[in-house]
């Protein structure tokens, strides 16, 4: 069965369960969305290569259809191998100064700085799923915001439970959400657990106060339950590996006002090829 996902040109605000890539919103195979008066384009079947997608700005990019042309244009590798993603990025990157690139990262990294979506989800391995994922509190003016992105490799986790998730945090607890609504019900996420979880158990320095006022993106975060006691909350239908971004706004909060201690807290879980982490830096 083919593997596709549907593109849209958006210079809009975000669009819930899609991610904001530049001038894209790019919708998930098993993750649907609110209609949105966008036209959205099927992208190429990801089974057969690597895909690159860009905004085409103009609507003129030819399409199969005669006399129809789209927003939104696609380049696909010739196999599900780095170097092929690297030569295709590189042809894609090269008119507009970027690379050649050393590895698949270093491109992937280039293109998602320079307004592309792409489904390399990182070195292929032994299971082909990535395990890094980033998230950063920061101040931005009046305003914190938790933002994401990275991708999961869930193979050393079972399914908990699947329900409706809004965004929200208790930092004595080290539970979080965010990407997520802001007021029930939520759509679903699905929560991993497994015995290899580590986690940190609070960061805090304070009380919570103020709930999130936006988000954007697919939903990520931390909830209690599993064998350890914590989960690992993906979006619904998430596949172990592929990238997600996404974020929460808490409008005119500082980070201290929150009650959130500054510093470095990791979430591991796996081994060898299956290591994955999620890494939360605050300030």
């Amino acid at each position: 069965m083919a593997t596709a996902r549907p593109f849209a040109y958006n210079i809009g605000a975000g669009i819930t369960g899609t991610d904001q890539v530049g001038g894209l919103a790019v919708g998930t195979p098993t993750y649907g969305f609110a209609s949105t008066g966008l036209q959205w384009w099927n992208g190429p079947d990801e089974d057969l290569g690597y895909v690159i997608a860009q905004s085409v700005p103009s609507n003129t990019q030819p399409t199969p259809v005669s006399g129809v042309s789209a927003s939104v244009g696609f380049f696909r590798s010739s196999a599900l191998t780095d170097q092929s993603f690297i030569s295709i990025a590189n042809a894609v990157a090269g008119p507009s100064g970027g690379g050649p690139f050393a590895s698949g990262s270093a491109a992937k990294t280039w293109l998602n700085a320079n307004g592309y979506w792409t489904s390399y989800a990182g070195s292929t391995g032994a299971t082909g799923a990535s395990g890094a994922f980033v998230v950063t509190i920061t101040q931005v003016g009046p305003d914190v915001v938790w933002s994401g992105s990275g991708g999961f490799n869930l193979t050393s986790l079972t399914l908990v439970t699947s329900a409706p998730i809004t965004s929200g945090f208790a930092a004595s607890q080290a539970i979080w959400i965010a990407g997520a609504a802001l007021t029930p019900p939520g759509p679903t996420g699905q929560q991993y657990g497994g015995a290899s979880l580590t986690y940190p158990t609070t960061f805090a320095s304070g009380a919570q106060t103020g709930g999130p006022s936006s988000f954007t993106g697919s939903m990520f975060g931390v909830l209690p339950g599993g064998v350890t006691g914590r989960t690992i909350t993906v979006p619904d239908g998430y596949v172990s590996g592929n990238l997600i971004s996404g974020s929460t706004t808490y409008a005119n909060q500082t980070i201290s006002g929150m009650g959130l201690s500054g510093g470095t807290y990791t979430w591991a879980w796996g081994s060898g090829a299956n290591t994955s982490t999620l890494v939360m830096t605050i300030g």
